[in-house]
C-alpha cells in the first residue's frame, strides 16, 4: 500500500471496494461470532461486483463528501494468522492480506482483497455465518441475510472461467554467492575421493613429555583450556576431504513469470538416497578437524544451525533426512509479479557422471492444485582414491600444531 493511493482513499466514500473500521476487529481473543465478523467482510469482498482490488481500512472513522479522520489501531493482526483463519475455512483460498500503515503520524491497519475469481464460500457453518452460502457485499455492506443467488452465482462462475488468472512460477539454478542465475539446467564438476577405511586409519595419540620431572604439560593444558585431545583427527580429516572434494554450495532462485501475485509459496523437492544424490545445510557439511577440540567446538556448530522463526526471511531452506530421501523446503512468502526469491544456500553431491533430474512442486495459496517443476544436472565425476600415508601426510602439512607432540596410534 503506497501512501498515494492511502490518500485517496481517504477521500473516497464506502463503497464496494472500500470500507472504514474505527476500531480494530474482535478477533484476538474475540468469540467465534465476533471473528465471523471479520470472515464475513472479508468473504463479502472477494465475492463482490467490482472492477478493482478491495480494501479495508482500520482505525479509520468515515467522513462523508470529505476527507475521513484517522483515528488509529495500536490493535493489529498478524497477517499468517488471518490467512490460515480464513482460508482454512473457505472452499478455495482467498488472496488478500493484512499490513500496518502510518498516516497522520498514526498506525492504521488495512486488509487488500485482491481481484480475483469467484465465488467463494465456507465449507462448514462458522459464527453466524452459514455453510455454502455465498455472501456478497454490494454497495456499502454486506447483508448475511441475503446471499448470492443462484443466477448470481452462475454468473460469478462464468466470469472466473472466462478469466481465472493463476500464480506462475519458474525455478533455476543460482551462484551460491551472487546474484547469477545458471537457468534449469547446470553442469556439475565434481571428484568422488575414495579415502582409506575406517578401520586402517590410526588414531592420533600423544606422546608422554620427557622432561625430568615426568610432567605432561601437554596433559595440563587440556584441562585448563577445556581442550581435549582429538583421537578421531585423522578419520574426520577423511570426511573432510570426502565431502569437501564431492559436494557444491549452490542456491536455487524462484522468479514469478505471471501477471497475478503468488501468495505463500513453497517449493519442495524429494530426493531418493539410491538415486545417489544427497542434500545438505551448511552447518552439517564438516569443517576442517583439529587436533584439540572442546565442547564449545559442538555447542557452537549446532547453535549455526538454529534461525529463529522471527528471522527467517524469504528463501529460507531446510534439508529434512531419513533412511531412504531428503526434503528439500524453500519457503518464499508472497512473490510479485517479476520478482525473484533467492534460497539460502544449500550443498549438493552428486554420486555419478550423468544426468541427473530433480522433480519438485510448488505449492502456493493461489494454486488450486501443486505446480511441478524440473531441474536438471549434467554431472562429471572424476574418481580418485587416498591412500593413510596420504591421508595423514595431507593433515599434517596444514595442522597448526607442532607434529612433534602428536604420533599415530
Amino acid at each position: 500500500m503506497n501512501a498515494t493511493l492511502l490518500e485517496q482513499l481517504l477521500y473516497e466514500d464506502e463503497s464496494s471496494t472500500l470500507d472504514f473500521k474505527r476500531d480494530q476487529y474482535k478477533f484476538n481473543g474475540g468469540s467465534d461470532d465476533d471473528r465471523s465478523e471479520l470472515l464475513k467482510d472479508i468473504l463479502g469482498f472477494a465475492n463482490g461486483w467490482r472492477r478493482s482490488d478491495a480494501y479495508i481500512l482500520i482505525g479509520v472513522e468515515e467522513i462523508r463528501g470529505g476527507r475521513s479522520h484517522v483515528v488509529g489501531t495500536t490493535d493489529h493482526l498478524a497477517d499468517h494468522t488471518l490467512q490460515q483463519f480464513v482460508n482454512s475455512r473457505t472452499n478455495k483460498p482467498i488472496q488478500f492480506g493484512y499490513e500496518v500503515c502510518r498516516v497522520d503520524g498514526k498506525q492504521i491497519g488495512v486488509i487488500s482483497i485482491d481481484q480475483q475469481p469467484r465465488p467463494f464460500y465456507l465449507k462448514k457453518a462458522y459464527g453466524k455465518l452459514e455453510k455454502d452460502k455465498v455472501y456478497v457485499r454490494r454497495g456499502s455492506s454486506t447483508d448475511p441475510t441475503q446471499p448470492a443467488t443462484p443466477e448470481e452465482i452462475a454468473q460469478m462462475g462464468m466470469a472466473a472461467n472466462a478469466s481465472s488468472p493463476e500464480a506462475e512460477l519458474k525455478v533455476e539454478f543460482a551462484h551460491a554467492e551472487l546474484d547469477h542465475i545458471f537457468g534449469s539446467e547446470m553442469p556439475w564438476v565434481a571428484e568422488w575421493c575414495d579415502v582409506p577405511k575406517f578401520e586402517d586409519i590410526p588414531r592420533l595419540s600423544r606422546r608422554r613429555s620427557s622432561d625430568s620431572f615426568g610432567i605432561d604439560f601437554d596433559a595440563i593444558q587440556s584441562v585448563t583450556s577445556h581442550e581435549v585431545l582429538n583421537e578421531e583427527f585423522y578419520h574426520e580429516m577423511a570426511n573432510y576431504e570426502f565431502m569437501k572434494k564431492l559436494v557444491r554450495p549452490v542456491r536455487l532462485v524462484v522468479t514469478n513469470t505471471g501477471k497475478v501475485a503468488a501468495n505463500d509459496v513453497r517449493a519442495e523437492i524429494i530426493v531418493c538416497k539410491n538415486e545417489g544424490l544427497g542434500l545438505s545445510e551448511p552447518h552439517d557439511i564438516p569443517e576442517r578437524p583439529k587436533r584439540r577440540k572442546s565442547s564449545f567446538d559442538v555447542t557452537s556448530k549446532i547453535i549455526r544451525g538454529i534461525r529463529p522463526a522471527a528471522l527467517r526471511s524469504p528463501g529460507y531452506v531446510t534439508i529434512n533426512t531419513n533412511d531412504e530421501r531428503f526434503k528439500f523446503t524453500m519457503e518464499c512468502g508472497d512473490i510479485q509479479p517479476g520478482r525473484k526469491i533467492f534460497s539460502d544456500e544449500f550443498y549438493f553431491g552428486v554420486g555419478e557422471s550423468g544426468e541427473k533430474t530433480l522433480t519438485g512442486h510448488f505449492f502456493a495459496a493461489n494454486l488450486p492444485e501443486p505446480m511441478e517443476f524440473t531441474l536438471t544436472i549434467q554431472a562429471d565425476i572424476t574418481r580418485t582414491s587416498m591412500t593413510v600415508d596420504e591421508l595423514t601426510k595431507l593433515a599434517d602439512v596444514h595442522d597448526d600444531h607442532d607434529d612433534d607432540e602428536y604420533e599415530e596410534g
